[in-house]
């Protein structure tokens, strides 16, 4: 009876943990948990990359089919002086303001009246241009709703014509300007610039280039790496 009192004495003694085995546990429990936020951490950060690459990528294909598409469509006609397609280049004159990259507007035969009950002609303005101070890229658009065509840009360079956003956080790299088009003539000749109206080059005179080469940039959501975005579009003469 006696041993067994002690045995009984000496494990209630010992029910309670002492103070290193506290700080032992706690420590333990302290490594695991920070293991567990690096992971997570880690994993987070990977996801977050992986979205702002989509976003970045959706919103570069979006912009650069838009372009394709309205380019595809660019109109001239030898018999109407007023009908153009003029591209300007990054940095030097341009016709909407303010902008810090390359423009380029052009008559375009999209079938405007499908869509606008108040268009008359089947042949729209349309172009594209740089917002520096914004840094989005916009789309330029008018419908002709009068009973004459009327196909002169700076008529309409105001509120008559819609200015839509079509790209965001266009911005430029170290290496790669933020907007820029390049022009080509059916001989590959390259220019920064295109004019299709009298004093022009020869080889633009009269002409649409055969090939936009399109530069974009594009700067990632919360972060600093940018993505360039290039394409070639051929043009129907």
């Amino acid at each position: 009876m006696r041993i067994l009192s002690l045995l009984s004495r000496r494990s209630a003694r010992r029910k309670g943990l002492t103070l290193v085995e506290i700080l032992v546990v706690a420590t333990i429990f302290a490594i695991i948990a920070l293991s567990l936020f690096v992971v997570f951490r880690a994993g987070l950060e990977s996801w977050s990359r992986t979205q702002a690459h989509l976003e970045v990528y959706q919103t570069a294909r979006t912009a650069l089919d838009w372009i394709t598409k309205d380019l595809s469509a660019s109109y001239l006609n030898s018999n109407n002086a007023s009908i153009t397609f003029r591209g300007f280049n990054a940095g030097g004159s341009t016709w909407v303001s303010p902008s810090g990259g390359s423009e380029v507007f052009f008559i375009a035969a999209l079938n405007p009246t499908q869509n606008d009950p108040n268009a008359k002609f089947e042949l729209c303005q349309v172009g594209y241009w740089l917002n520096s101070t914004t840094h989005e890229l916009m789309r330029y658009y008018y419908t002709q709703t009068g009973s004459t065509p009327d196909y002169t840009f700076s008529t309409h360079a105001g509120t008559a014509a819609q200015n839509q956003k079509v790209a965001k956080n266009v911005i430029a790299s170290a290496t790669e300007a933020a907007f820029s088009l390049t022009y080509f003539d059916s001989a590959g000749t390259t220019y920064s610039t295109w004019d299709s109206r009298a004093g022009a080059p020869s080889t633009q005179v009269g002409k649409k280039p055969s090939k936009v080469q399109i530069t974009l940039t594009l700067k990632e959501p919360n972060s600093t790496r940018t993505q360039t975005f290039k394409t070639g579009v051929y043009i129907p003469q």
